[in-house]
């Protein structure tokens, strides 16, 4: 027997498609994206899944909703699994940031202590995703929970059972609407699938699903 996590990251907005630092803002899906969000319910209708946590951002909702549609499910909106909050690099593109605050953005995302003004840390991030991992696997032992939530959860806590280094984090790529799939036997975690978005399109062409590995 064996627990599993699998980690969804919500499907297409127009944070993610202009490749914006969404974070704690609350937006809907594209029209693509629910395009995307039904694909992944069709993908996981049937999957035998014990418990549905998603993040209280709409975007993630939505995203659950296609899910739990087929399933049957009730998704418990779940806290712990909301996006890091960047503070005020909130809704700027990457080129942005580095324009009116380039000096500040090595610093910032350098160091996992470090954050922008009225930010989150990765470190405080990864407390509260730390503590939703253990207490969903003692919670759901031997059972398969879903969790949609955001980019920034995703990398983090794939970093985390892997033993990657901080800077992992900016090679590590999440796709919208990408499964990604956490095994636990013996008390180890193993990473049996990741950001995976064959329900898409296919993976290997250049033009398969949506880009975008800033965190949204």
């Amino acid at each position: 027997m064996s627990t599993r996590i699998i980690l969804v990251r919500h499907a297409e907005t127009p944070g993610s498609l202009e490749r914006r630092f969404t974070g704690a803002t609350d937006v809907h899906l594209t029209a693509a994206g629910l395009e995307q969000a039904a694909a992944l319910g069709r993908r996981l209708k049937d999957v035998a899944i014990d418990a549905v946590h998603v993040s209280p951002l709409t975007r993630c909702r939505q995203t659950a909703e296609a899910v739990t549609s087929h399933t049957g499910h009730e998704a418990e909106v779940t806290d712990d699994l909301r996006e890091c909050h960047f503070g005020i690099l909130e809704n700027y593109t990457l080129d942005e940031a580095l324009s009116e605050h380039g000096n500040k953005m090595i610093e910032w995302f350098g160091n996992e202590d470090a954050c922008p003004p009225d930010g989150e840390t990765w470190v405080e991030v990864g407390e509260r995703l730390n503590a939703w991992l253990v207490r969903t696997a003692q919670d759901h032992k031997d059972r398969t929970v879903l969790a949609v939530t955001h980019g920034g959860p995703v990398l983090w806590l794939t970093r985390h059972i892997t033993g990657a280094p901080h800077s992992a984090m900016a090679v590590f790529d999440i796709d919208p609407a990408s499964v990604t799939l956490f095994q636990q036997r013996n008390e180890s975690w193993r990473l049996r699938l990741f950001n995976d978005t064959s329900h898409l399109a296919d993976p290997l062409r250049e033009h398969g699903a949506a880009r975008s590995n800033l965190p949204a």
